[in-house]
């Protein structure tokens, strides 16, 4: 009761003060209040930058090497351990062998959600026309074919082998 009491009782002047403090920070001094909606142009400037930086983030690299290298990267880093062993030692395998057409297919696989991937590997989900690919066929033929699953000891060699432990 008197914890509740001291905060109630201390919050209209706590209010007060930070009004105060915030109504002293003018904008002719270049600070901007938290309310204060960003000017047209600052808008624009930022929004140009962004779609710049999301083009070059997004480009596809010219080196074909550096692709591979990319797509094998990818593979193993999505942040769920069993798709990571599952894409990356996938990539491992195969990515140095695939033609540009096929990483096409591969990537576009990889632009979805972990756990479509996953759901769509493993045949627990249908899989959408766009990435119903020979890549796809593919994929999942290496997921019922892969010793990931069949115990604790291949599972084990798989993150060793990966340099996923």
């Amino acid at each position: 009761r008197g914890a509740r009491w001291v905060a109630q009782s201390r919050a209209p002047a706590v209010a007060g003060r930070l009004a105060r403090r915030s109504s002293s920070i003018v904008p002719e001094h270049g600070i901007r209040l938290q309310n204060e909606p960003l000017s047209v142009e600052l808008e624009a400037k930022a929004n140009t930058r962004f779609d710049d930086l999301s083009k070059q983030h997004r480009a596809i690299p010219g080196d074909i090497e550096t692709r591979r290298k990319r797509l094998i990267y990818r593979s193993k880093q999505r942040g769920w351990l069993e798709v990571d062993l599952l894409l990356g030692t996938f990539a491992m395998e195969h990515v140095p062998s695939l033609t540009v057409a096929e990483m096409d297919e591969y990537e576009a696989i990889l632009n979805c959600e972990t756990i479509d991937i996953f759901n769509f590997v493993t045949a627990k989900d249908v899989v959408p026309p766009s990435l119903d690919t020979p890549m796809m066929a593919r994929l999942q033929q290496y997921c019922r074919d892969s010793p990931l699953g069949r115990g604790v000891e291949e599972y084990a060699a798989a993150k060793a082998k990966s340099h996923l432990a």
